[in-house]
């Protein structure tokens, strides 16, 4: 009851209303982000940093009351899944990576998975992808991967019960919380969809069927009763019992394909970490279908072997140009090799050696210019919405999870009678081998459409390491910015010796191999600009480029240190004690 009553009285008094601005791609910045402290948090005991300030405020919770980082992160993301369903929830999937504080790391991959009805040609329509399909509606779902992750993950390293650790999500869901700016401008993008839906429309609309405000207090009863539901059943309930069978009943009823048997088939999978070195750390990540901790290594390998940032302090002009050239590099064998390694064979070991890194640096070293570009592929730029959390507890324990329903509100539709918003990371697929997908992102055959297949990712939990300590745990949002974005986080601090804070208010620039195109934060200085368009870069200014929420090691404060991103909230969502 005690936790009840904490969360309860925050819940109400919550109120953010934020100065920040929207732009195009769905990222809330403010001016002068570039140099400027986002809010950081201070803790001696443990540490939650999360998009929003009420599901860290439930992990601290829950660390209070003797909960380790696993128990907490599990209950953040619970807390997650009521309060920022644009970006996530249990309709959605996962990766999880936890390092124990006796050195154990587990990575559990709880990413979504195509129904056994799917193929790969199913979004083709004469001869050409109809990209709608992948991303609206039914046929965009995969088979959902959250509750089972989480469970897993409890079951790993926890040290509560499913019960205990989702009592304050379902208390939020039921007494309801106050939107903010962030939340609305997010809803509205949504709205016209939403309403189409009979299940979304009973929950994101009022009972007058007028939109969601911000200030308003938002109540979801619905959700509230699932969360029970599993919270009695676990995943009997959620993969083999009523909530599997109400969403086989919508898919029938809606021309979806996934079934009843396809949710009882959905197995979580713990994957061999990705391990690599950068100079005196150590860094764990993802593997596939995620393809974030391959190339976050890659393109530190690459650094440290052409020594581009050894001894700086910030970005200059050379460093620009030749990180954004190991970043193209690194998505080109994205492209070209990354998908379900359980499908296909994906050369982990080469792609994260040193030696193959030498090789690629020399070929950039060759080169002083860019190459004529391949005017063929679009600009795309999609809106990414994932969000990422990291924890940290007082013995050591660190956890960082990514997790996603794909674009806003997922295919925006909702299992009726449930409150569950579905994923659409069907659209993660490569629909058509070679043609962009939402994000602009091309894939090969590794990534194609099949049955009970993984789609590829970008997410990018990630965990350092130095002297058998912890010292950054981190993620992002943001599609294919994530990896890039997470690389500079890590930069910022490792390299340029900055606080986490100070690291995430760094103006980014990320490559994407294609389209063949430079984006940079419009906060990047104007000399870096025309130095990179002086080169041969197609230079595109953009607003944001992804989001990320780190906890790192300090050794100003001796302990750590979170803080959030200040393009999205303002970077408020930090919490420690």
């Amino acid at each position: 009851m005690q936790l009840k009553r904490v969360y309860y009285s925050f819940i109400f008094s919550l109120l953010l209303i934020n100065s920040c601005a929207k732009n195009s791609f769905g990222f809330y910045t403010y001016e002068g982000v570039a140099g400027e402290n986002t809010e950081e948090a201070v803790g001696k005991n443990g540490v939650v940093s999360s998009v929003h300030p009420l599901a860290s405020e439930v992990g601290i919770n829950i660390l209070k009351a003797g909960g380790n980082a696993v128990d907490a992160a599990i209950a953040t993301g619970l807390a997650l899944g009521v309060v920022d369903q644009a970006n996530c929830g249990l309709g959605g999937g996962a990766f999880i990576v936890i390092r124990l504080a006796d050195g154990t790391v587990h990575t559990l991959d709880g990413r979504e998975m195509a129904p056994s009805r799917a193929h790969r040609d199913m979004y083709i329509k004469d001869g050409k992808v109809d990209s709608e399909l992948s991303r609206r509606g039914p046929l965009a779902v995969g088979v959902p991967g959250v509750p089972a992750a989480y469970l897993k993950a409890l079951e790993l390293a926890g040290t509560m019960s499913l019960k205990k650790v989702i009592e304050p999500a379902t208390a939020i869901a039921r007494n309801g919380f106050v939107l903010d700016e962030a939340y609305v401008n997010r809803y509205k993008g949504a709205a016209e969809n939403l309403k189409k839906d009979p299940g979304s429309a009973e929950v994101y609309f009022n009972a007058d069927g007028s939109e969601l405000q911000m200030k308003q207090l938002f109540k979801q009863p619905l959700l509230a009763e699932t969360y029970d539901k599993f919270a009695e059943n676990g995943l009997d309930y959620f993969y083999r019992g009523e909530f599997a069978e109400q969403v086989g009943q919508f898919m029938e009823n809606n021309g979806g394909l996934i079934t009843e048997e396809d949710m009882a088939n959905y197995r979580v999978v713990e994957r061999e970490p990705i391990h690599g070195k950068y100079k005196d750390y150590e860094v764990f990540g993802m593997g596939p279908p995620s393809s974030g901790g391959i190339h976050v290594v890659q393109i530190l390998n690459m650094i440290e072997a052409s020594g581009v940032l050894d001894n700086k302090s910030a970005w200059d002009e050379e460093s620009i140009f030749l990180v954004a050239k190991f970043m193209d590099k690194a998505f080109k064998d994205r492209a070209e090799h990354l998908g379900d390694a359980d499908f296909h064979p994906v050369p982990i070991d080469r792609l994260i050696s040193k030696d193959y890194a030498q090789t690629l640096v020399n070929e950039v070293m060759a080169v002083a210019s860019v190459e004529p570009r391949d005017e063929k592929y679009s600009l795309a730029y999609g809106e990414g919405h994932t969000t990422n959390f990291a924890i940290i507890d007082k013995w050591g324990n660190a956890v960082a999870i990514n997790h996603t329903v794909n674009l806003t509100y997922g295919a925006q539709v909702t299992v009726p009678g449930t409150g569950v918003a579905l994923n659409s990371e069907m659209d993660d697929f490569s629909a058509q081998p070679g043609v962009p997908n939402s994000f602009g992102l091309i894939g090969a055959e590794a990534n194609a459409v099949a049955a009970g297949k993984r789609p590829l990712s970008s997410m990018s939990p990630t965990i350092v390491v130095k002297d058998g300590k912890p010292v950054m745990i981190l993620g992002g949002a943001g599609g294919p910015r994530i990896i890039t974005a997470v690389l500079h986080t890590i930069l910022g601090v490792l390299d340029f010796d900055l606080s986490v804070g100070k690291a995430l208010s760094l103006p980014r620039f990320h490559h994407q191999y294609r389209p063949d195109a430079l984006f940079v934060e419009t906060h990047m200085p104007d000399d870096h600009k025309s130095a990179m368009t002086n080169r041969g870069y197609k230079v595109m200014d953009r607003g944001g480029l992804g989001t990320v929420r780190a906890i790192a090691w300090s050794e100003k404060h001796q302990t750590y240190v979170g803080a959030a991103d200040p393009r999205s909230r303002n970077g408020v969502g930090a919490k420690a004690y």
